[in-house]
């Protein structure tokens, strides 16, 4: 049987360089690439059009967002994105990479559980959070507390075994919404 690698969206806010977006992302991104079950298609919103994100986000099988916490919540403009997709996150796997201020950017996962709940998505429970943009990474772009990769894999296994299942199951019957 020929197990076709998991299309994984890794959805990032603002990728310019220098940003501390930037460097999570670059830095997860490798540990996806050193991985055999996944794809990744980075999407940068700031370089994305609306237009095209439904595409994307249909074609994926499973979504990490990196997101920061602004004001105990998460950006506008991330919001504008999650609702310009609408029906493509039916059935589709979510996990977050959160960062800032003192709770490390877990205020921003709560409540984009709630808003991916609404959306029939399911979000992993697994999290990565830090907080003080520049205390976790390296000046080499690699996280200075080495339990993160482990974390990241464990965040990595529960998205791909909710990935498998749910694609299968997308595959099988249409989901209900």
């Amino acid at each position: 049987m020929t197990v076709h690698p998991l299309r994984l969206a890794l959805l990032v806010r603002n990728a310019e360089p220098d940003r501390f977006s930037t460097v999570v992302a670059e830095w997860f991104a490798r540990e996806v690439e050193n991985r055999d079950d996944f794809k990744l298609d980075p999407i940068d919103l700031a370089r994305t059009p609306l237009t095209e994100l439904p595409h994307r986000i249909d074609e994926a099988d499973a979504i990490v967002i990196v997101c920061p916490e602004y004001n105990h919540g998460y950006p506008g403009d991330l919001k504008t994105a999650i609702d310009a997709v609408r029906r493509p996150w039916y059935a589709k796997p979510v996990a977050f990479i959160v960062y800032g201020g003192r709770s490390g950017g877990l205020r921003a996962a709560e409540q984009l559980r709630q808003v991916f709940g609404e959306l029939h998505a399911v979000t992993i429970r697994e999290t990565l959070s830090f907080h003080q943009p520049t205390d976790p990474f390296t000046a080499a772009g690699a996280p200075a507390d080495p339990t993160t990769p482990l974390a990241a894999a464990a965040l990595l296994d529960q998205l791909a075994w909710w990935s498998r299942s749910l694609r299968e199951a997308r595959l099988l019957t249409p989901y209900p919404a």
